[in-house]
């Protein structure tokens, strides 16, 4: 977990983005929706970031609440369902819980061989 003072620079980071997606958004592309939810969502994950910290837990949850939000207000909503399913699946796969952090010989028992018991032996 990173210390207090690297915790203080991704939030400010991600507010410093946000604010130039805002900027960019309005002057360049003159698509202020599009502006004003990337902002938004930036803003929300450096709230989260900030009062949770980076752990895994917190940004798999700030990642499926910013994907659920962001297609309401896009209106593709099925989508970010789907999406934010796949993001939870790959979070509980990859993580010490998964079906797949266990062991071998727990899936599949080891029987000791002949040639593992003599090895100090001749």
């Amino acid at each position: 977990m990173p210390s207090p003072k690297r915790r203080i620079q991704i939030v400010a980071a991600l507010i410093i983005a946000g604010v130039v997606a805002l900027l960019y958004s309005i002057v360049v592309t003159q698509e202020l929706l599009l502006g004003v939810s990337i902002a938004l969502s930036s803003l929300v994950i450096a709230v989260f970031v900030y009062y949770g910290g980076t752990d895994r837990k917190t940004l798999t949850r700030v990642t499926i609440g910013v994907t659920i939000v962001y297609g309401a207000v896009s209106l593709q909503l099925p989508l970010a369902i789907i999406a934010a399913c796949a993001v939870y699946l790959s979070a509980w796969l990859t993580g010490p819980d998964s079906p797949f952090d266990a062991p071998d010989r727990e899936i599949f028992p080891v029987k000791q061989t002949a040639t593992e018991d003599s090895g100090g032996e001749q």
